[in-house]
């Protein structure tokens, strides 16, 4: 009686280990390369997809390098010195391109027009990552809005970058105050 207690529980440890094993494969592996094909079909390049870490050792090295150059004074191309892995992607890849953070898919968009529809879409479709909870506390705003909450605040906030709202407000009163604010 004991030897089958103990066969069964060996059989039930071992199918558990399987188990465990087959969910880990289909999580870091079996997802991201699926996820990949799928990209690929739809015609989007990029890197290919390296286990665990995808291609967070490639932004780190492209960090390091831009940051130890120095910087030229009367240049206005600063996307290769802040963002020099992303600046490379779109060199290398094109406008929309595929990158990997751990073990999920990043799109780089740098089309003005495709950003632009992407943000006027008002479906829901776009998906923002999740926030810092110190972030939600402190930052409500339109960058941190989802849906009705931020439609709303957009509405709001909206008219007042109309150009003609703009064009009444005095920039020399403006300047002059906060230089007379911060000079003292």
């Amino acid at each position: 009686m004991e030897n089958y207690i103990l066969k069964n529980l060996a059989i039930s440890f071992a199918l558990l280990i399987l188990c465990t094993v087959i969910r880990v494969v289909y999580v870091i592996w079996w997802i991201p390369k699926r996820l990949e094909k799928q990209l690929r079909q739809q015609g989007i390049r990029g890197t290919s997809y390296k286990l665990l870490h995808g291609d967070m050792k490639e932004m780190k090295k492209t960090t390091i390098e831009a940051l130890s150059k120095p910087m030229t004074v009367l240049n206005h191309q600063i996307a290769p010195r802040v963002l020099p892995f992303f600046h490379e992607m779109v060199q290398k890849y094109g406008k929309v391109s595929l990158s990997w953070n751990e073990t999920t898919p990043r799109l780089i968009i740098a089309d003005p027009e495709l950003v632009r529809l992407i943000l006027a879409d008002k479906n829901g479709d776009l998906v923002f990552p999740p926030l810092n909870p110190l972030v939600k506390i402190l930052q409500q705003g339109v960058a941190t809005l989802l849906g009705e909450r931020w439609a709303k605040r957009r509405r709001l906030i909206n008219p007042a970058f109309h150009m003609e709202k703009l064009k009444v407000y005095d920039c020399t009163a403006l300047l002059r105050a906060c230089l007379e604010f911060f000079g003292k």
